[in-house]
């Protein structure tokens, strides 16, 4: 984990207001008790004050700046009925208790010389009040959290009740934080907040429109089981910087590692090509080897063909179904002759009726109930069945020796490894050694599977940035619209890249062109959304094709050669420089303009245009039948690659006009 030191702030006086506390007495105005201390940091020396303010409606605390309140947190209403205590063991610090069960304490901390503020709020499990911290959202532009099934860039339109803050599959669960998440949270005005993982966390966002992102400690079965302790505490850090950019690079260098290398290169220039969207379970080795040819006849390049679920004879066992895969052996080798690499399905589940549920029940290598003795069953979107305990280094070598035997029996290149959400964890379970935190199933199921190189993919991320591997989006739908589809690619790879994942794989162009009936529902996407997904991706950090160009007509072919190569030619050259700065500091491939201009209002609201690295800006076309927008572009002078002409900024390029054929991109010229 990077410990460098960040860019000095300015000096900060800082103000700590309780507002709406009765202490013992009523009142109806808005009186105010206050004292004040100086403090010293690596930013010099200020004055720290406490003020107590009564008011009918609210409890809030806030901190402010020179004068200038940056973060306000609301505290549950019901504490105004309670007598409050002064409890400060040393001048500057604040705290309160109400009554012998609730307490309220905010800390100066230093973190890389500066001073951040850390706020712990406790309450005892028999107290009505759970401990709970509610920001308000209006004032500035929200950024980070989680992957979402509608996401958004900014966050604050976002609507999410209060829950579990764990990962989530995002298309069953489609109002719940998603496949990849970390408890951290920044601001436009510099404000940075992250929960440390001892608090058993619930999230709301923008509940019932109340415009607050809501934090709240409560335990829950069964990922946040009750502790042996005396509190049930909220535990979070509040850092301020001098604008967005800033604070991301402050927060993300204290809290995250960075990749120690980067994704298999071929994955990253040429096509992916897989069997799922467009035959969904209805595989066989005809259908693999049929795709590879069409895929060769027209000309197109590849990093590897990935087959997808229904391969196995059945679910949790590693090896080829041989009604639908007579000769798997021959298949690879042919595919290998034709100049293909070959990837697998593969999930950390076993059904009930494979023989691997059979030996890991008998070797104890599932997830287990509440009382270890049994298997911890769950329901996955394939069947019933056990899900691998990765607490358990035993199980783990089992698991990965199986694959290792599956990839010398049939010369198997990598794999696409699947799940590893709370999703599917079973309603009541156990594991070898206790997790701490639900999001280490995620973390230790990526490690494992981390085990098997630069040319896997997972779709679940929790404090595993430091693997050079691919990050999947989750599953998108063939839609036009933020829910799941097209409009959310850009905003989902701009949420990944600022919570420290910088290799993102976009889902299959045109989405999954899901049916009734999940697996087997073949549904072609729009041939326009088809075209202005196939744009889009060929700027992101890897293509992935499953419905195939030809499904459509020649000039969607001609569309996709051209995409591939602009995207192997230009946008490789730039993944691959960015991706050393990535092993640096652990900044995105795939940015939002404020990367470049954080103070610019048009740039921190922007979720239809974005950055590959810092000199290449991307603004496609995200509205079905649209043939103009508008653009906006950063300071600096640029050229417009559409026009070969050249552009100064910081500008809006009003109704500008792109056809159906084309993109608008910009290539940064000078700063």
């Amino acid at each position: 984990m990077s410990l460098q030191t960040g860019p000095i702030v300015r000096r900060c006086s800082i103000v700590l207001f309780l507002v709406g506390l009765s202490l013992g007495t009523q009142n109806d105005g808005a009186d105010n008790v206050g004292d004040s201390g100086d403090y010293c940091d690596a930013d010099g020396c200020g004055a720290v004050r406490r003020k107590l303010v009564y008011n009918e409606d609210s409890v809030s605390l806030a901190i402010t700046e020179n004068g200038v309140k940056f973060i306000e947190q609301f505290l549950p209403s019901s504490l105004k009925s309670l007598p409050s205590t002064d409890c400060r063991e040393s001048r500057g610090d604040f705290c309160l208790t109400w009554g012998d069960s609730i307490k309220a304490v905010v800390k100066r901390k230093a973190l890389k010389g500066h001073g951040c503020f850390e706020m712990n709020f406790s309450s005892r499990p028999t107290s009505n009040t759970l401990p709970t911290s509610c920001i308000p959202l209006d004032g500035a532009a929200w950024y980070g959290g989680a992957e979402l099934h509608t996401q958004r860039w900014p966050l604050n339109d976002v609507d999410l009740p209060m829950q579990p803050f764990i990962s989530n599959d995002i298309v069953p669960e489609k109002s719940s934080f998603g496949n990849v998440l970390e408890p951290y949270w920044i601001n436009s005005k510099g404000v940075g907040l992250f929960v440390d993982d001892s608090t058993p966390l619930h999230v709301a966002i923008n509940e019932k429109k109340s415009r607050f992102l809501c934090l709240q400690a409560k335990y829950q079965e069964p990922h946040f089981p009750r502790a042996m302790s005396e509190y049930i505490t909220l535990n979070y850090t509040i850092c301020k910087q001098r604008n967005v950019r800033e604070i991301r690079n402050f927060v993300h260098d204290l809290l995250f590692d960075i990749p120690s290398g980067m994704p298999d290169k071929r994955m990253m220039k040429s096509p992916i090509w897989s069997t799922w969207a467009r035959y969904k379970t209805l595989i066989n080795q005809t259908k693999v080897l049929q795709l590879a040819a069409e895929i060769k006849s027209h000309g197109f390049s590849n990093s590897q063909i990935e087959i997808d679920d229904k391969l196995t004879t059945k679910y949790g066992d590693f090896d080829f179904d041989p009604e639908k895969f007579p000769d798997p052996l021959g298949m690879v080798q042919q595919l290998k002759t034709d100049g293909f690499r070959t990837t697998v399905w593969i999930t950390p589940f076993a059904n009930l009726d494979s023989d691997a549920f059979m030996e890991g029940v008998e070797k104890g290598y599932w997830l287990r109930d509440v009382s270890g003795k049994v298997p911890a069953l769950v329901k996955w979107w394939q069947g019933i069945g056990g899900i691998i305990d990765v607490t358990n280094e035993d199980a783990i070598e089992w698991f990965v020796g199986r694959l290792r035997e599956m990839q010398t029996e049939f010369h198997i290149d990598s794999f696409k490894f699947d799940a590893g959400e709370m999703t599917y964890l079973p309603s009541s379970y156990s594991t070898k050694y206790r997790l701490g935190n639900p999001g280490f199933f995620t973390t230790l199921y990526v490690d494992m599977v981390s085990r098997f190189g630069d040319m896997i993919e997972v779709r679940c991320g929790y404090k595993s940035q430091r693997h050079p591997v691919f990050v999947r989006m989750g599953d998108k739908e063939s839609n036009w619209g933020y829910e799941n589809g097209f409009k959310s690619l850009i905003p989902t790879i701009l949420t990944l890249g600022i919570l420290g994942y910088p290799y993102v794989l976009p889902d299959m162009i045109g989405g999954n062109g899901y049916g009734e009936n999940l697996g087997i529902d073949v549904v072609l996407p729009e041939r326009e959304l088809y075209i202005r997904w196939l744009q889009l991706s060929a700027y992101l950090p890897s293509m992935q094709f499953s419905f195939v160009p030809w499904d459509f007509d020649e000039e969607v072919v001609e569309i996709a050669r051209e995409m591939v190569k602009v995207h192997e030619d230009i946008v490789t050259p730039l993944l691959y420089q960015a991706s050393t700065e990535a092993q640096k500091s652990g900044a995105p491939l795939i940015r939002p303009l404020w990367w470049i201009e954080p103070d610019a209002e048009e740039a921190l609201n922007c979720d239809d245009e974005f950055l590959v690295g810092d000199s290449l800006l991307v603004a496609p076309i995200t509205d079905r039948g649209s043939r103009s927008r508008d653009i906006y572009i950063p300071r600096g002078e640029w050229r417009d690659n559409l026009r070969n002409r050249k552009v100064t900024g910081p500008v809006t390029l009003r109704n500008y006009e792109i056809s159906l054929q084309q993109i608008a991109t910009f290539d940064r010229i000078k700063q």
